[in-house]
């Protein structure tokens, strides 16, 4: 009984890690990219270049938060075993 309350707790704790600005960061910078991209394909906005690399460096910051996020909840898992 007491091995089950642990392991509940330790999944609890992880996914309570993940915190909603983490959340709330993700999908701006998808909803960043995915103007930029609808900017730079679907309207006569001259500089396009510029939407691109918005789209680029949006998309690449929301790569980066999952990544920490994987990487910070690999880490707790780890403490706890």
């Amino acid at each position: 009984m007491q091995i089950n309350e642990k392991v509940y707790n330790q999944e609890n704790d992880v996914t309570s890690e993940i915190s909603i600005k983490h959340v709330i960061g993700f999908m701006l910078c998808i909803l960043i990219t995915s103007f930029s991209l609808w900017g730079a394909m679907y309207t006569s906005y001259t500089p396009k270049l510029l939407l691109y690399v918005l789209a680029a460096v949006a998309f690449s910051q929301a790569i980066v938060q999952l990544f920490n996020t994987q990487k910070r909840s690999e880490e707790k898992q780890t403490v706890y075993k």
